[in-house]
């Protein structure tokens, strides 16, 4: 039978590279590609995005409270950790999101 937790481990692990790099690359592709490729469509472009941004917080959530998460620097995290990355998340993704669409109105 597998040990808890090593699987605690390997989830954390996954969950940590999603919410550092995996779900952030996601999201800037989806706010980038509407005005690199003004023919595809922006709507499924645009729920990619706030699918992205909906599980990089659930991704920091989940990893705080089960699997024993860890800031960028290796220390513990807690749930005043998790508020202030939704904190400071949905304003930048937001900000970044009107900022790439306002340029593609410009362009386009």
């Amino acid at each position: 039978m597998a040990d808890d937790k090593a699987t605690d481990s390997v989830l954390g692990l996954f969950l940590r590279l999603y919410w550092i790099m995996i779900g952030n690359a996601v999201l800037a592709i989806a706010a980038v590609f509407p005005v690199a490729y003004p023919q595809l469509l922006t709507a499924p472009l645009l729920g990619i995005y706030v699918l992205g941004v909906a599980t990089l917080i659930a991704a920091r959530y989940i990893d705080i409270r089960y699997c024993g998460g860890q800031t960028v620097d290796g220390t513990p995290a807690n749930l005043s950790h998790w508020k202030r990355y939704v904190m400071i998340l949905l304003p930048v993704s937001f900000l970044l999101l009107v900022g790439v669409w306002a340029i593609k109105a410009l362009i386009g």
